[in-house]
């Protein structure tokens, strides 16, 4: 498996992020070698939020039921003043539920953004029982960069092949990047919208 450390991840999107266009919505994603999914971030420009209430809404996991599509339960088991770790399970339309055990962590103001990262847990999600919330997760990592007038959110995500039949992985990975920038888009959409609400 090639390296799927966060910082290499973060590195790779800020090379990325400032040759996207700046005009509404927009997304662009790369191979990594080694990898059954591409990488990818998303960038909506000419927003106007409050970085600050954006990245409350993101670090508050345990509120993500009812709020962010297709999470169907949140479990924390840690939460310090700029990280939570938690169980994540996803109900996703046709494929069927997907988990993982991630950290989040904030680190405030970065060359002008407002960044948050998060990076799976690779012991914690290999000891989840896959019988009870669906496939885990061989990777899961990405981030969050905010500045009042734009919102780039990148993510990179694989299912455990050992967990799905061939077919069903095949339809995890080529249609995760099949779809990818409307789920970038959405996840943008929903946070933002989320973080403005009074």
């Amino acid at each position: 498996m090639a390296d799927v450390s966060i910082e290499d991840f973060i590195n790779r999107v800020n090379e990325h992020l400032p040759s996207m266009a700046r005009d509404g919505f927009t997304s662009d994603s790369w191979r990594v070698e080694g990898r059954p999914t591409n990488e990818a971030v998303g960038l909506k420009s000419g927003v106007n939020v409050d970085p600050d209430k954006m990245a409350a809404r993101i670090l508050d996991v345990g509120a993500y039921p009812g709020n962010v599509k297709y999470i169907e339960s949140i479990t924390v088991s840690e939460q310090g003043d700029d990280y939570v770790i938690f169980t994540q399970k996803l109900k996703l339309p046709v494929l069927g539920g997907l988990q993982c055990v991630l950290k989040y962590q904030d680190h405030g103001d970065v060359d002008g953004y407002r960044m948050l990262s998060w990076h799976q847990l690779d012991d914690e999600t290999a000891a989840l029982d896959k019988s009870d919330g669906g496939a885990r997760t061989e990777f899961n990592l990405g981030a969050w960069k905010i500045r009042s007038d734009e919102v780039a959110y990148a993510l990179a995500a694989a299912p455990r092949k050992s967990d799905v039949g061939s077919l069903k992985y095949k339809m995890m990975t080529k249609g995760s990047d099949a779809t990818g920038s409307g789920v970038l888009s959405n996840f943008i959409d929903t946070m933002i919208e989320w973080s403005q609400r009074d």
